[in-house]
């Protein structure tokens, strides 16, 4: 079968048309011989003499790459049903194992501390030097370290880790899968933009239904509380939505899920030797201290507190005019719309209709060979996973650094709210000197076109694909030769996301924003003008956003800080609302129980979503200065914040790139922070 299967090949592009459920089955059964810890242990026992760079250091990225390579390139693959999400979860499962055996092994440890302190590791050149230092440093946070009672202990609570947190997605699909809304009365959609009203009629169609479903996610449910005038549909829709995750069923509830995850992870850091999670989090994020982010956090709560309080009295204000005797959480979004009422702009409809997707995916390709001169080129010869995903050869003077898919358009087969990268492959020189090049995968959830139209993108879903783009540019663009200095993921989880939150910048600019537009029916262009119009209104949303995210990073700091301090969840979540919102949080609501963040990643480092677009922002001003599309400019990012990959800090490739540290006073000024309004 290995000439015949198409996931044992060994091809840079799979053709995942070809693959049978018995191509993948056998696929993960030869992954998972070469996942046997013998593998390793013969790596260990051939070293023990003198272990060198080749023969150990590059012998187990070897492995680790394969690995990373095949579990990766058989994600997309889950979709399929159900045969073939649990053989993709077999792989996961013993991959990642795998992985943190290795982190844990004593013998591997004690080899690549040898070879740091001999003569030839002293010597070596000093990207190798780093990946060494790296290593161990990797090492000692697994807990190598340890006694065996204490690593042994270790071992189950990340067992424990990681079956609560597929307890938590589990429970948090099953609860939007029940919590969805079908309509079969048009009056009652009265006020949501036509384009909406037809993803939802869409909706009701797979679903075998007549009429409209509005399904419990982003989405749809927020064009509902923004524009529907029907009061009782917001409420309903709402309660739904803030709802979810949470079940009287207490196997249900992911309340309990939560509360015990953040209880094992405080073990699994006092065990490492940290006060706590927020503490073990720092160290593996390579940050020597919280307290730049935590003064940004105080800071930044200082300025969104009073203005959520002046817009609150605002709404109460516009709430009365409407003859609402008193604000509800579901009249809260749509009041603000109306808030902005004044603000001339052009509907959602009408600007979604010069933004489809192949033409934002041209403007993208034509950004990337601009700004850096990387030429993405569209593969025809192999057919990704589903016919709407874009494959790319990603090559730079003629020849090849890596590949590229883009997965953008929701479908059913696809989880809810699938917006995320992932990295298939790093860049890297084996040991024989061939060259491996970087394969990313980027994930998003633009809706599907109705009605004849191809995939329309508003602001919301612009923002999200350019940010997974940027992940991935990041990824493809490093120059280091060897798989750890070239995994960006590890930059921890604030310099992961400034790379991403930096591209999200250029949706933000009317002038790009026109030059891109191009009306799917027509080919029209909108103008600058009525662009700005549309930015000018959706800044007015940029405080709540950020007042959200606020509340959203001090919850996930008080519960992996202070776990042990007896509060219940609902009073953390209340109290973090409450330091940054006028309105408290309703008894129903339960904005935690669907905090997804929590069990992707990103426990004890959410703040890493602000912190990155301060960088990012700031960084947008040499842009802004020096032209969007100035290539000399892309290119001097590209060398001195992106080539390095993790070689550097990301206070060192801001201050190379910018020649100076970081400012916060143009985040606070286009965040209307600093008393001007944005």
């Amino acid at each position: 079968m290995p000439d015949t299967n198409p996931l044992l090949r060994g091809d840079s592009l799979i053709a995942y048309d070809l693959i049978t459920l018995e191509h993948l089955q056998a696929a993960v059964d030869q992954t998972l011989e070469s996942a046997d810890d013998a593998v390793l242990e013969q790596i260990i026992k051939r070293q023990q003499r003198a272990p060198t760079w080749d023969d150990l250091v590059l012998a187990v990225e070897q492995l680790e790459a394969r690995l990373q390579s095949a579990a990766y390139a058989m994600l997309p693959l889950y979709g399929r049903g159900p045969e073939w999400l649990a053989e993709v979860a077999r792989l996961l499962d013993h991959v990642d194992g795998w992985f943190k055996r290795k982190q844990r092994n004593p013998q591997l440890y004690a080899l690549y501390q040898r070879l740091a302190d001999s003569d030839l590791g002293r010597n070596l050149a000093q990207d190798k030097q780093l990946t060494l230092q790296k290593r161990l440093s990797e090492y000692r946070l697994a807990g190598v370290l340890l006694d065996d009672p204490t690593r042994q202990r270790l071992a189950q609570l990340e067992q424990t880790i990681d079956r609560l947190e597929g307890e938590f997605k589990a429970n948090l699909q099953y609860s939007v899968s029940q919590r969805g809304v079908h309509l079969d009365d048009p009056q009652r959609l009265l006020g949501v933009p036509a384009l909406d009203r037809a993803l939802m009629a869409a909706q009701a169609q797979r679903a075998g239904l007549q009429g409209w479903l509005i399904a419990c996610q982003e989405v749809p449910c927020k064009a509902v509380l923004k524009y529907a005038k029907d009061r009782a549909l917001r409420e309903q829709v709402y309660r739904g939505y803030h709802g979810r995750g949470a079940d009287a069923d207490p196997q249900l509830d992911n309340g309990e899920v939560l509360q015990g995850l953040a209880e094992a992870r405080h073990e699994r850091a006092k065990l490492l030797g940290y006060a706590d999670s927020v503490a073990l989090k720092l160290a593996e994020n390579h940050l020597q201290s919280g307290q730049g982010v935590e003064a940004f956090l105080a800071d930044l709560q200082a300025k969104v507190t009073p203005l959520m309080d002046a817009q609150w009295q605002q709404l109460q204000g516009l709430a009365k005019a409407q003859g609402l005797e008193q604000i509800e959480p579901w009249d809260v979004a749509f009041l603000r719309q109306l808030l902005q009422g004044e603000v001339p702009a052009l509907d959602e409809d009408t600007v979604r209709a010069f933004f489809p997707l192949d033409r934002v995916m041209g403007a993208l390709v034509a950004l990337t060979q601009q700004l850096f001169g990387v030429t993405l080129s569209p593969v025809t010869s192999v057919q990704a996973w589903h016919p709407s995903v874009l494959t790319f050869e990603v090559s730079e003077d003629h020849a090849t650094l890596g590949h590229l898919y883009v997965d953008a358009v929701a479908r059913d087969s696809k989880e809810d709210s699938s917006i995320y990268t992932t990295f298939v492959c790093n860049r890297r020189i084996d040991a024989e000197g061939v060259y491996h090049g970087p394969i990313a995968m980027v994930f998003s959830d633009t809706p599907q076109g109705v009605d004849g139209a191809p995939p329309l993108l508003d602001h919301l879903a612009l923002r999200k694909l350019f940010h997974e783009f940027g992940h991935a540019l990041h990824h493809l663009l490093v120059r280091t030769n060897n798989h750890l200095l070239s995994d960006t993921r590890r930059l921890g989880r604030v310099g992961n996301e400034v790379t991403s939150k930096l591209l999200e910048r250029w949706v933000w600019s009317a002038e790009f924003l026109a030059e891109i537009s191009a009306d799917y029916r027509t080919g029209g262009k909108l103008p600058a003008s009525a662009l700005q119009a549309v930015l000018q209104r959706l800044r007015g949303d940029a405080v709540g956003e950020i007042a959200e995210g606020l509340s959203r990073a001090l919850f996930d700091l008080d519960l992996h800080r202070n776990v042990q301090d007896g509060r219940t969840l609902q009073a953390r979540a209340a109290h973090s609302h409450r330091q940054v919102q006028a309105r408290p949080l309703a008894d129903f609501e339960r904005p935690v129980h669907a905090f997804l963040h929590l069990v992707s990643g990103y426990d004890a480092t959410f703040y890493a979503y602000l912190w990155s677009d301060a960088h990012a922002v700031d960084l947008f001003t040499r842009f802004e200065q020096e032209g969007l599309r100035n290539g000399l400019t892309g290119r001097a990012f590209r060398e001195r914040f992106i080539a390095s990959g993790v070689s550097r800090t990301l206070a060192q490739n801001f201050a190379d790139f910018m020649g100076r540290p970081l400012s916060l006073a143009a985040y606070q000024r286009r965040n209307g922070l600093d008393g001007a309004g944005p």
